[in-house]
């Protein structure tokens, strides 16, 4: 299950998991291999989404994951602003 804390430190490393996982090496791992993937997907799918790439069908089975893997509305809007953030060319 998704939730702020997971997507704030998918955030924090901008989805690189060689970061995420080289400094936390030893200590307790708070999103699994799993989860990283599916963020990462996830990040992909809502950026064809935001830029019309998709057809509605798509978008639907996207958006019924999302809320499927979140643990409430205020982590589902934050994997929403994550792709926002992360595929800004500004920041990279």
């Amino acid at each position: 299950m998704l939730t702020a804390e997971k997507v704030k430190i998918f955030k924090k490393y901008k989805g690189y998991y060689d970061g995420y996982h080289i400094q936390n090496n030893g200590k307790e791992k708070i999103i699994s291999d799993n989860e990283w993937i599916l963020i990462d997907n996830l990040m992909q799918d809502l950026f064809l989404i935001r830029n019309g790439m998709v057809s509605e069908s798509f978008k639907a089975n996207i958006i019924k994951q999302i809320i499927e893997n979140c643990d409430n509305e205020q982590t589902f809007n934050l994997i929403i602003e994550l792709e926002k953030y992360l595929n800004n060319k500004n920041i990279r």
